[in-house]
């Protein structure tokens, strides 16, 4: 059974190597963005929660958001399941915690950034099929090969 709650000072290791089986879709220069989010949370930022998907003591999965000072919105960052439980509702029930928590704040839109290339379509199908839209596609934005995508999603229709 898989259980949901926040992200814990000891849990950071454990997504870091969640991302780490995803080359693809967290490349290093994105998991070293990590750290200085996760302590920003730990020292009771409100910009920003995570939380973790837990089964039998193990991690499987991780979601969160922070505030986007550049976008001024908040944005789903972090967002990981375990290869082993792909398919299983984690990542949306994840999704769904966070954008109950944003929703929270009085906030009526989302909006996130993926990698965009062609082995990360699954993950372009996953947000559209539960109610993402794309707004924008930067080719090669992080770096050659490397594009970013941004989804917004409307809360009000949560």
């Amino acid at each position: 059974m898989i259980s949901y709650r926040q992200l814990e000072p000891q849990d950071p290791k454990f997504v870091s190597h969640l991302m780490e089986e995803y080359a693809l879709q967290f490349p290093a220069f994105i998991i070293n963005l990590y750290p200085e989010r996760w302590e920003s949370y730990f020292n009771h930022s409100s910009n920003s929660k995570y939380w973790v998907a837990v089964e039998m003591s193990q991690i499987v999965g991780h979601a969160g958001f922070m505030y986007n000072n550049d976008e001024k919105s908040y944005e789903i960052v972090g967002v990981v399941v375990s290869p082993r439980h792909l398919r299983k509702g984690i990542g949306k029930t994840l999704l769904d915690h966070v954008c109950e928590a944003i929703q929270e704040k009085g906030v009526t839109e989302v909006m996130l950034h993926t990698l965009g290339h062609p082995d990360n379509e699954d993950t372009l199908v996953f947000y559209k099929s539960i109610g993402y839209s794309v707004s924008k596609f930067e080719k090669d934005y992080f770096q050659a090969g490397y594009s970013r995508v941004t989804f917004r999603k409307s809360l009000s229709q949560s």
